[in-house]
């Protein structure tokens, strides 16, 4: 392999230093990721283990419910909490094929980190 040009050099230590600077920016969405699925969690407990039916039922008897809703969908609502497990699901499936190309990108099929020899 002949030598990179100094411009190639700083073209690389310049991705570095935007790699550098956007490594804290993904622990902290990791870190999001997680409380995220605490709430999706709650929010499939609520509605897959009956409550939101409950709910439902009860509105249909005239029970009536004041849901402080800042612009988005009301719990009750027939689709919100359906959509939002989907919406995770998704974007789940997405950041695991995404992880799956970044380890699979050097044909390391072992699932060990890739280790760099001088020798």
């Amino acid at each position: 392999m002949s030598l990179p040009t100094q411009e190639r050099l700083q073209e690389i230590q310049d991705l570095y230093r935007e790699w550098m600077q956007l490594l804290p920016k993904l622990k902290a969405a990791r870190c999001d990721w997680q409380r995220g699925e605490d709430l999706m969690r709650q929010l499939a407990d609520f509605y897959f283990g009956g409550g939101y039916l409950a709910c439902i039922e009860a509105e249909e008897q005239g029970q009536q419910f004041d849901l402080d809703t800042q612009g988005e969908y009301s719990i009750l609502s027939e689709d919100a909490v359906w959509n939002a497990v989907g919406d995770q699901q998704t974007l789940a499936w997405q950041w695991l094929r995404d992880a799956l190309e970044t380890l699979d990108r050097d044909g390391n099929q072992s699932g060990q980190p890739l280790t760099h020899s001088m020798y």
